[in-house]
């Protein structure tokens, strides 16, 4: 193998400063050294340079000496082909020897020379040992023999570039890492330094600095700066080359062979966190000739804009000679334990033309010395033991010593057989690692990687024990599942579910990845959490919380055939079990327009206390939005059992395949069943073709499980069947959405709860009587509308009066449990969670506990193009808004705080921390923040339309909104504040959900925006209490001012004004100012809604832009659910979750119960004391 195919060139990187030129003619320093190490006399190289030798050669000893107990030592066997200097020999030792050279000062290249071989002395001895140059710690526990076989070659060179100071004697010392283990050494075949003249040094000292990516800051890389050449690439060879002289013999042209052909024009390099790193970007001879005429050409790094054209053009021509090339700096952020991440460098050009021409030559990554002045990696070494070829050294030599032959005998074989093993081993890591670099295809978008936590596999072995057989707690066809142990925050452990996917599945690894991209942005009470991920090596594992309920099958039927110990669940567990399940599946269906495609019962998991979690996303499916059919088509995937027949005939996926296959989990919790078994009759193999036809025949009581006979009441069971059988309807059209499937769940389990008090005498018989009236094979009460399956009006009013508390149904027996938390939310909850009070907080605590981006204030500025007037699109109490566009080309919105308001602070602090974990379509994403110095900026998704006030009110933006985008509007907030309520888990009170607050996006979607009043109630609690009313006047609900206690019903009064300003175009800022002047008294704003409701004149509040185009049912039916949601007493407005099903029409509508409006003293009879030490702090004509 020829050597020179590993000495990788140099000269023509080096040897240029940042946008020049060098000339041919530069002379080369008289003190370069060529060290062959362990060896006596002169060795020429090929290229014409001496290798001297560092044993009593009178020429090296005149500027080199060798310190401390070292010795030399030839390889056993001579295993390179071609070019064998300096690696026929080396100078090895086990202590610390020391290489002692006086050379010039000025920039240098310090390149090393390693062959991992067997020396003689040192057999059975592992190499492992730290290099330092001066101060700096260039290597550290490094092991040779494993980095070669990293690499896949048998020797290679480290290189690195360093400035010597005059005077100074240049100390490079090799130390053996005998902590780590006894039998270390330290070991060095080859030596180099290479002078770099002054004037093309790579230190950038004398010129402008080197330009940061994504910032307009340069950074200058200074003498006291050490780098390591950590990649290379050579994309295409140059026409001409520099020619003549000793640059040629020093550093060899461009090696051909490592040359790598350009598919997609992306390169991603892995390196070590933690470090800063310049990129070196080469212009070939075509490039400079063609890219200022392009039209548009990029060079994005780490998918910022670094190079255009634009920037070519403004370059002095007389600059563009043989080679041009320009530096740049990228910094990795990240911890130690996290590993290696990607560098990404891509080309980008709209000209067909340009495509097809390679405007790159090459690029070059250098890694930079952290403040500690190391450039040792952070990855953990692998412990000793694992070294098989020191353990088999071991055998061989106790073996001899004790002249058993039988004994040697065997061994010799055992051992034969190891090495073939550990051969193979070897090469396969290779192929895997070397696929792994040139194949990105496993990597998470960058945004995924942000939100989850990326383990090294060595962390995965270790809190698995080595993937230990006894930690396995399920297996599948995707691989295997075990209980861990990961270590968090300050030391804790923490116990977790760790999947690991087979590597050999190419569907596996698209499972993988979508696993990770749609869980990453999910944050619900009932979806299962995922923690992080591992793709090293070609693993694929998931890390999620550990559920200790393990799966909804397991407790229904498989540990109770396993042992028959396990206690059948009741039916009140049931009902919430599904329950909880089904809202989370109507959280991925209605906001984020996710198909899950997989739902089943092995997929529901719960954790300690029941609590269901959707879990298993590798075959969701994200919805088109942009597109009107209601279907994505696909190949169809899924599991026997639980196939909607729909989706199997026409590979059409919609919601309702996940209706469907609910439908058939229902069943297995009513029956105690599987979905398929074989091993019962033939006629009972498929669970709802058996249970259907027994409920045809009026046999219900036959599909019930045996343990729940004695126990669930007959109209609890009659909608449970109701509504299963209508999830298993032929057309999908016909089945209900899953909210309607929760709302029919959430009435069972309330009739159950009830007790038979509730019922008519009829109602036990009632459900056989129905199906023997059956006379064409369909289940009568399949064909019934979801409004005969509900309570009349009488029982529906009573039904509120248990369900307006805050506690929903499904969670009553959880009230003494602990909030939901959801990682890493462990210390936040520490400080939001405050007895009855809150105070201002100070800073904005660990930032390491913040999951959202941190942006670099020059980034922001550069984006806003310095917070110029022009970009500002909105104003408030609380500072400005700025439309910014970032390097990438996404626009955002950037709310820049006023940074002498301590509310600004606070709502810069809860913001920060609040919104990265709340994940639906219509609350507003919070992508990233910054906090320099004094200011505090908050960076979001940048909404094109607006808020709604802007439109609401105003003459001419008014028209745009026809009833469908009113009505769109009012439901996206509904269903915000649900999400808020109920379903993150936090159980977020936004406390001002006001029309400024609403922000609308392109398709006119509304986003919750604003939480910088938000508070948080643990599921204890039905309220809690401030010392300072704040809000905007108009939109405080009347408790407030009495008894200071906000709880979700204040945010209902909040939206009930919001629907009422929506159908009417009328404000409540500036209905009291206009009423007030033209008639002297000022009118109540709800209470003149009220008055048009009991006067039956609803029609006469709408507006009248609209001209009566708009369907009469929808708007009287928004002016009574606001009506509902503005009563003054908070136990008569109803909950957001019921809100939006009377919204949708899938729950009857009550009257609402009138306190005279404005009358604050008649509320009293609600209060259990005033607050005298209230504060107001009221928003009355704050427009933002």
């Amino acid at each position: 193998m020829n050597i020179h195919s590993f000495l990788i060139p140099s000269i023509i990187f080096h040897l240029l400063i940042t946008s020049t030129y060098s000339s041919h003619n530069v002379d080369l320093s008289t003190d370069d050294v060529s060290i062959n190490c362990g060896s006596t006399g002169i060795f020429p190289a090929p290229n014409g340079r001496e290798w001297i030798g560092d044993i009593a050669n009178p020429k090296s000893a005149s500027f080199m000496q060798i310190k401390g107990h070292s010795t030399t030592s030839a390889a056993t066997a001579k295993s390179i082909s071609g070019d064998w200097v300096p690696y026929r020999s080396s100078r090895i030792s086990r202590s610390r020897f020391v290489y002692s050279f006086h050379v010039g000062p000025g920039p240098k290249v310090l390149r090393f020379h390693f062959y991992p071989a067997q020396y003689k002395g040192f057999k059975g001895l592992e190499d492992l040992f730290t290099v330092q140059a001066g101060p700096f710690t260039l290597l550290g526990n490094f092991s040779a023999s494993l980095a070669a076989r990293a690499l896949g070659v048998k020797s290679f060179a480290k290189e690195f570039c360093l400035f010597i100071h005059k005077n100074e004697q240049f100390n490079v010392s090799f130390t053996p890492e005998s902590a780590r283990s006894p039998d270390s050494y330290a070991f060095v075949n080859g030596i180099e330094i290479i002078s770099v003249p002054e004037n093309v040094s790579y230190f950038h000292n004398g010129d402008v600095g080197v330009q940061a990516v994504g910032r307009k800051s340069l950074v200058h890389i200074d003498r006291h700066t050490t780098l390591e050449l950590v990649h290379r690439l050579n994309i295409i060879k140059e026409s001409s080359v520099p020619a003549g002289g000793d640059l040629d013999d020093t550093f060899p042209m461009w090696d051909l062979r490592r040359a790598e052909k350009v598919k997609n024009r992306t390169w991603k390099v892995p390196v070590d966190v933690g470090f800063r790193y310049m990129i070196r970007l080469h212009i070939s001879q075509m490039g400079l000739k063609i890219i200022a005429r392009t039209s548009d050409y990029k060079v994005l790094i780490n998918e910022a804009i670094a190079l255009t054209n634009i920037d070519l053009e403004n370059e002095p021509r007389n600059d563009w000679k043989r080679y041009y090339y320009k530096d740049y700096l990228v910094t990795m952020r990240g911890h130690k334990e996290e590993g290696k991440r990607r560098i990404s460098i891509s080309l980008h050009s709209l000209d067909e033309l340009t495509v097809g021409l390679q405007l790159l030559s090459g690029f070059e990554i250098f890694k930079l010395t952290n403040p500690d002045n190391s450039l040792a990696s952070p990855n953990p070494f692998p412990p000793p033991t694992q070294n098989p070829s020191s353990k088999t050294t071991r055998i061989f030599s106790s073996t001899f010593r004790s002249r058993n032959a039988f004994s040697f005998a065997a061994l010799l074989v055992i051992s034969i057989a190891n090495i073939i093993a550990y051969k193979l081993r070897e090469n396969l890591e290779a192929y895997n690692l070397a696929r792994e670099s040139d194949n990105n295809n496993n990597k998470p978008s960058a945004k995924a990687e942000r939100l989850c936590r990326c383990f090294s596999l060595v962390e995965m072995q270790f809190a698995t024990q080595d993937f230990n057989s006894g930690l396995i707690i399920g297996r599948g066809g995707f691989g295997k599942v075990y209980k861990g142990i990961i270590i968090i925050d300050r030391g804790c452990r923490k116990s977790v579910a760790i999947k690991r996917l087979k590597p050999n599945s190419s569907q596996g690894a698209h499972e993988f990845l979508m696993e990770i991209e749609t869980l990453s942005e999910l944050r619900h009470a009932n979806l299962v959490s995922l923690i992080g991920y591992c793709n090293e090596h070609r693993e694929m594992i998931l890390v999620y919380d550990y559920m200790p309920g393990g799966t909804l099958a397991d407790r229904l039927y498989r540990l109770r055939r396993m042992s028959g110990s396990c206690p059948p669940l009741s039916w009140k567990q049931r009902l919430e079990i599904c329950i909880g399940a089904g809202r989370g599946l109507d959280y991925l269906h209605t906001g984020h327009g996710i198909i899950h495609r997989d739902v089943k019962s092995t997929n529901i998991l719960l954790d300690e206390n029941l609590v269901a979690k959707v879990s298993d996303f590798g075959l969701a499916k994200q919805e088109d939005m942009s597109k009107l059919q209601s279907h994505v088509s696909t190949r169809v995937k899924g599991t026997n059992g639980y196939m909607d027949p729909h989706y199997l005939h026409t590979r059409k996926l919609t919601r309702k395949t996940d209706t469907y296959a609910f439908g058939v989990v229902l069943f297995e919790l009513l029956t105690g069943r599987p979905a398929v078994d074989l091993s019962l009759a033939e006629e009972e193999h498929i669970l709802t073709i058996w249970a259907r036809d027994r409920i045809n025949k009026g046999e219900v009581e036959q599909i019930v499980d045996s343990s729940l006979e004695e126990e669930i009441l007959p109209a609890s069971l009659k909608t449970f069947v109701g509504i299963s059988e209508r999830c298993l309807r032929e057309d999908p059209k016909s089945r209900p959405t899953m909210s309607q499937v929760v709302q029919q769940l959430e009435l069972a389990l309330e009739q159950q709860d009830s007790g038979p008090e509730c019922l008519e005498s009829n109602e036990v018989t009632s459900v056989g009587e129905e199906r023997n009236s059956a006379s064409n094979g369909q289940s009568p009460m399949a064909d019934r509308h979801m409004a005969d399956l509900e309570p009349s009006r009488e029982e529906q009013t009573r039904r509120q009066a248990v369900t307006t508390t805050v506690v929903p149904p499904a969670r009553r027996d959880e009230r003494k449990r602990k909030p939901l938390r959801l990682w890493p939310w462990d210390a936040f909850w520490n400080r939001v969670k405050q007895p009855k009070k809150t105070s201002p907080l100070s800073d904005i605590g660990d930032e390491a506990n913040i999951r959202a981006t941190k942006y670099d204030w020059g980034m922001i500025a550069a984006a806003t193009d310095q917070f110029s007037s022009n970009r500002k699109i909105g104003q408030g109490g609380f500072g400005s808004v700025y439309k910014g566009v970032l390097p990438t080309g996404q626009l955002v919105a950037v709310k820049r705080l006023k940074n002498d308001s301590t509310q600004g602070l606070i709502e810069f602090t809860k913001e920060i921390h609040y919104l990265p974990d709340l994940q639906h379509r219509n609350i507003i994403k919070l992508l990233g923040y910054c906090n320099h110095r004094e200011e505090k900026l908050l960076v979001y998704e940048f909404m094109e339309n607006g808020s709604v006030d802007t439109y609401i009110g105003d003459e001419v933006q008014c028209d745009l909104l026809q009833w469908e985008v009113r009505f769109k509007i009012i439901k996206g907030i509904a269903r915000g504040l649900v999400y808020l309520h109920q379903d993150s888990g936090l159980r977020v009170i936004h406390r001002d959900p006001k029309l400024n607050n609403i922000l609308l996006d392109s398709e006119m979607n509304p986003k919750i925006s604003d939480f910088g009043l938000a508070r948080t109630l643990a599921e204890s609690d039905s309220q809690s209490e401030t010392t300072r009313v704040a809000g905007t006047y108009g939109y405080i609900a009347p408790e407030l001012f009495l008894t200071s206690k906000y709880s979700v019903k204040t945010d209902v009064y909040c939206f009930g004004i919001v629907i009422i300003e929506i159908v009417s175009s009328k404000r409540v800022v500036n209905w009291r100012r206009m009423n007030s002047y033209a008639s002297g008294e000022t009118k109540n704003f709800r209470g003149y809604a009220w008055e048009l409701w009991k006067e039956g004149r609803v029609c006469d509040l709408v507006d009248e832009r609209l001209e009566r185009a708009y369907p009469e049912e929808e708007a009287l039916r928004c002016v009574q659910v606001a009506l509902l949601c503005t009563q003054t007493l908070p136990n008569q407005r109803p909950e957001m979750r019921t809100v939006l099903k009377m919204l949708e029409a899938d729950e009857p509508l009550a009257d609402p119960q009138e306190t005279p409006p404005g009358n604050f003293l008649l509320a009293r009879q609600y209060s259990t004391g005033s607050s005298s030490a209230a504060t107001y702090e009221l928003d009355d004509t704050l427009e933002r």
